[in-house]
């Protein structure tokens, strides 16, 4: 008796579970995954009635998303397959459009909750919407705002947000166009699909990562000058001139090898001191890591109108290039690295003493000057501290290179029989 009670027990146990298995189950899988798809389809959708709105209010967006981007021409599948949870849109901002923040109202009808920072734009001189955050249920939109910088370049700004959206309200992808400023070599959109990119999508994936921006600072510069007038006469601002095309020039022939520059010493001090040139300094000072240093490098200047005034050192210790062009001398130092220490060297030609000047480690930041695009040390107060102390702010027009700099060292002296290849004077 007792056994067949456990066997009907047991068989309807087993029946329940086969029937759960064959029934509700696969109803319960096909009803998430339907669930998953109506998500997915209202993503798709609410991104195509974006589109559709935009175009029809003549606001030209771009897709500028990394992740989207670099996936060659399957990117527009991955948005309609609603593969993503967020996509990064560009807008180029000129003072004829109008601006984003007053579509609003239009955005919100779509379903999205609407968000935007602000920046100070140096170009017109005022503020102005930086960022909008467009968030769904299934999808958040990011435009970034593009503005003219100088002719050749366009800028973004970081998100510096006011009243940052609620918790869980937007899915917010902070590893590109939010923790920092970028500047960028001017692109043009072409279109793929439905969608415009920038083109070529290439370049503007690698210049992404070294697209950091520093600028100088206005205020320090106006609060400088306040306190020491600028040179107001014709030959120094005839010398500014100079200066600028020589950083041009030079900006112009390592472009072409492919060698990487920053503003070093004192015109790296001008820039960040006061965000001009330093017109006592006669000279100008550019920076090269000896890593990306090219034996064309001389050729290409004396081609394009440079005089070889000096080598000293040698690629493998010290090495130093100085140029002439017309009354303003060109110096390239050369940066070595050691572990937690970067150097540049020096030597004096008549006792081949060698110097060495120590730095922090740094990165490189892209800047604007002169209305050039150019790089700096990054963060450069260490880097300026370094070489002009703690009291970088005071100018000091009577300055010893090799004993002036709280950075120098003495490092040996040059072998006499090396002196015909390490101090080279012509």
């Amino acid at each position: 008796m007792k056994k067949s009670v456990v066997f009907k027990c047991l068989f309807i146990f087993i029946f329940c579970f086969i029937s759960v298995q064959i029934f509700i189950v696969p109803a319960y899988l096909d009803n998430q995954e339907r669930q998953k798809k109506d998500e997915l389809l209202v993503s798709f959708t609410q991104m195509q009635r974006l589109m559709k709105l935009t175009t029809a209010l003549h606001v030209n967006l771009f897709v500028v998303d990394p992740d989207l981007l670099s996936a060659g021409d399957k990117w527009p599948a991955r948005l309609r397959e609603g593969l993503v949870r967020s996509v990064t849109l560009g807008h180029l901002h000129s003072s004829e459009a109008v601006r984003l923040d007053r579509y609003r109202a239009h955005f919100e009808t779509l379903g999205f909750k609407y968000y935007t920072t602000s920046t100070f734009d140096p170009g017109s001189k005022t503020h102005l919407p930086a960022h909008h955050f467009l968030c769904g249920t299934r999808l958040t939109v990011h435009i970034v705002e593009w503005f003219n910088r100088t002719k050749d370049t366009v800028w973004h700004s970081e998100v510096r947000w006011r009243h940052p959206p609620p918790l869980n309200t937007c899915v917010l992808d902070d590893r590109h166009f939010y923790q920092h400023p970028g500047l960028y070599d001017n692109f043009h959109i072409s279109k793929v699909d439905k969608y415009y990119v920038p083109n070529p999508a290439e370049k503007f994936l690698q210049d992404i990562p070294d697209s950091n921006l520093v600028e100088c600072n206005l205020t320090r510069a106006d609060q400088f000058f306040r306190k020491n007038p600028p040179d107001s006469a014709e030959q120094a601002k005839l010398f500014q001139r100079n200066a600028r095309q020589i950083i041009a020039r030079a900006k112009l022939y390592l472009d072409e090898l492919g060698i990487p520059f920053w503003l070093s010493s004192g015109t790296c001090l001008g820039w960040f001191r006061q965000c001009s040139i330093i017109t006592y300094s006669q000279d100008v000072d550019l920076a090269i890591f000896i890593r990306d240093f090219k034996p064309e490098l001389i050729p290409t200047f004396e081609r394009g109108g440079f005089f070889l005034k000096h080598v000293f050192g040698k690629v493998s210790d010290s090495y130093e290039l100085s140029f002439q062009a017309g009354d303003i001398k060109l110096d390239l130092f050369f940066f070595y690295e050691e572990g937690n220490i970067t150097w540049n060297g020096g030597t004096h030609h008549e006792t081949g003493q060698k110097y060495k000047y120590l730095f922090p480690t740094f990165n490189l930041c892209w800047t604007v000057f002169l209305d050039l695009k150019v790089r700096v040390p990054c963060p450069p107060q260490p880097y300026i501290e370094a070489n002009y102390g703690q009291n970088w702010l005071e100018p000091v027009t009577h300055w010893e290179w090799n004993k002036s700099p709280p950075n120098v060292r003495e490092n040996g002296v040059w072998p006499k029989e090396e002196w015909d290849e390490v101090i080279q004077v012509f």
